[in-house]
């Protein structure tokens, strides 16, 4: 479907060359997510804290939520039709983990419930090698650094209370990806792009994963 709506725009206007977009341009992405978060790690923490209280979980059911929406917005500059500099902000989706299980205590057993979502964001720094195949398509190989928040949001439910907890961390990632585009109307572009975000995250606190992504968008290159 993608194949013929970029087939038709070209059809109906003017004839733009993908080599001479050189220069400044801003643009959109928006699509799907996909993690590889470990959940040992959020098990790992909570097994620790009530082992410290004397206490010990047993979970019995899980769920996790591996796909999530992701967005990023960019602007960059082209210095010559090979080569550019790309700044974006990126949220490379949530992660929402279930489980469910039994603490024994000192003073008898209750129902335990953990609902956890961690989440990043933040902006990221990539040169850009450009390749023309056409007049009007392009390929692209992007590399750069990520530095994204991960934000851990936990709450435990027991059978007499519940709590609340937050952990963040800051940390520089590799992102690499590749793209291709189709230009139209002069100065209009659309995009596809894979992103792969490698090992974002802090060991001891949010835990570590990567993520890759599969966008769509567009650029209007000035």
């Amino acid at each position: 479907m993608l194949g013929l709506l970029l087939l038709g725009v070209g059809a109906r206007t003017e004839t733009a060359n993908a080599d001479d977009l050189s220069g400044a341009y801003l643009g959109g992405n928006f699509g799907r997510a996909r993690n590889n978060y470990d959940t040992g790690n959020i098990d790992g923490q909570i097994s620790s804290a009530a082992a410290e209280s004397g206490d010990s979980i047993d979970f019995t059911d899980r769920s996790i939520q591996k796909m999530s929406d992701a967005w990023w917005f960019d602007a960059g500059y082209f210095f010559t039709q090979y080569v550019g500099i790309d700044a974006a902000f990126l949220h490379i989706g949530d992660i929402k983990y279930v489980a469910v299980g039994t603490v024994t205590a000192s003073g008898g057993n209750q129902s335990l419930s953990t609902w956890n979502e961690i989440s990043s964001h933040g902006p990221a720094l990539s040169l850009i090698l450009r390749l023309p195949l056409s007049e009007s398509f392009e390929a692209d190989l992007r590399v750069g650094d990520y530095f994204g928040k991960s934000t851990w949001d936990n709450t435990l439910s027991f059978s007499s209370h519940s709590d609340y907890a937050r952990q963040s961390n800051s940390d520089s990632s590799l992102l690499a990806g590749l793209g291709a585009s189709y230009t139209f109307a002069g100065h209009w572009s659309l995009r596809l792009d894979y992103l792969r975000v490698n090992q974002t995250g802090d060991s001891n606190t949010t835990g570590k994963f990567s993520v890759n992504l599969a966008t769509a968008g567009v650029s209007y290159t000035f």
